[in-house]
């Protein structure tokens, strides 16, 4: 067991300089170097306190276990180092109390997910992309307007742990042995850019093994890369079929759809006007000047457009708050650390344990003729 290797590595994980932790510690920058390198070793109070700072549990640094990392890939990454790994510390520690949730309620579940039919990066074009659209929207059963039912098949029958934060990148995607797959999205966006974002980040959740095990630069998304998953996501999210429906009952005779009618149509399927106006033309076939000319039509309409109501979503996922207060209740997990968990204070946390206090005794039997 190496505390000193640890405090380090969690250190500089999160971008902070000795200063810094000072600053935030109380604890000495030659206290904190001495720690680091291992001259001596930190008390519990002062462990206990870098670990709330670093965002790590006490068992990081007192496990003989190694140090893994988990790639983390950023669709538009923030406006500095510091916050990128500041967020990507939180992200973390937010999937690694998800999976202890899990773990402690019995309820660690895994689901096989869909695969494509090429195993080789350079196999992969914008054709398998649509393909692979096409098979996981018939795996997942998301209809005809795949937004509205993705998130909740993602989290509930695929056990992909989806979190909201504020940040100025847009999100994040990543597989770890420990906890699985989890994507980061940005709570400030507009909702249908979250959705966006989903979407897009789905494909790398999907084609991890392709992408990042075949590849050495594994933690480097390039440009081709994107762009398949840009070109996933757009056929995910407007399946062919119900967007040629929608169009075709709007033209008139002489074949014309108006701007007002398209955002409707963008509206349904929650994704942007432009986002649809490209679909449209690659279903319909439409020349590249033409598809430029009516995105510059689109953007001078969006000037005069009310914007689109967006709901700010909630931190955590439904399913996480549920079994935090199932270990609660179940006495696996005390207030303080539920408070935690939750992003709470311990006097709100109390209020968890008063309300229906008898009930979680009970049992109810229910019989199936």
């Amino acid at each position: 067991m190496d505390i000193g290797r640890r405090l380090n590595e969690a250190r500089v994980a999160i971008g902070y300089t000795l200063e810094k932790v000072a600053q935030e510690s109380g604890i000495g920058t030659s206290s904190l170097s001495d720690f680091e390198n291992s001259k001596r070793e930190p008390k519990f109070s002062q462990l206990s306190r870098l670990a709330e700072i670093y965002q790590k549990s006490i068992e990081f640094f007192l496990t003989d276990e190694p140090i893994t990392e988990n790639v983390m890939l950023w669709r538009d990454e923030p406006n500095t180092q510091e916050e990128m790994k500041e967020k990507e510390t939180e992200f973390r520690q937010l999937c690694e109390q998800y999976h202890k949730l899990e773990v402690c309620t019995g309820e660690q579940k895994k689901a096989k997910l869909p695969e494509p039919d090429v195993t080789k990066p350079e196999e992969f074009d914008y054709l398998q992309a649509e393909s692979f659209a096409r098979k996981v929207q018939g795996e997942f059963f998301l209809g005809d307007v795949p937004i509205a039912s993705l998130k909740q098949i993602l989290e509930e029958s695929y056990y992909i742990k989806i979190f909201y934060l504020d940040f100025s990148g847009s999100a994040i995607s990543t597989m770890s042995p420990e906890f699985g797959p989890a994507i980061l999205l940005n709570r400030r966006n507009k909702q249908w850019r979250r959705s966006y974002d989903l979407a897009h980040e789905l494909f790398h959740i999907l084609t991890w093994k392709i992408f990042r095990l075949q590849n050495a630069d594994y933690c480097i998304v390039n440009e081709n890369e994107e762009k398949l998953a840009d070109a996933f996501a757009s056929r995910l999210l407007m399946p062919q079929e119900p967007i040629e429906r929608r169009i075709r009952s709007n033209i008139d005779e002489q074949g014309h759809i108006t701007l007002d009618q398209l955002d409707d149509i963008a509206r349904e399927f929650d994704v942007s006007l432009l986002a649809l106006i490209y679909r449209i033309a690659s279903i319909f076939r439409l020349s590249k000047e033409d598809t430029v000319k009516y995105c510059d039509a689109a953007e001078r309409y969006r000037k005069f457009l009310k914007p689109r109501a967006s709901y700010r979503p909630e931190k955590l996922p439904e399913r996480y708050c549920d079994l935090a207060l199932r270990a609660l209740r179940e006495g696996k997990l005390s207030l303080v650390q539920f408070a935690k968990y939750m992003g709470i204070s311990y006097k709100k946390a109390q209020e968890y344990l008063t309300e229906d206090e008898g009930f979680t005794d009970g049992k109810i039997s229910i019989s199936v003729a």
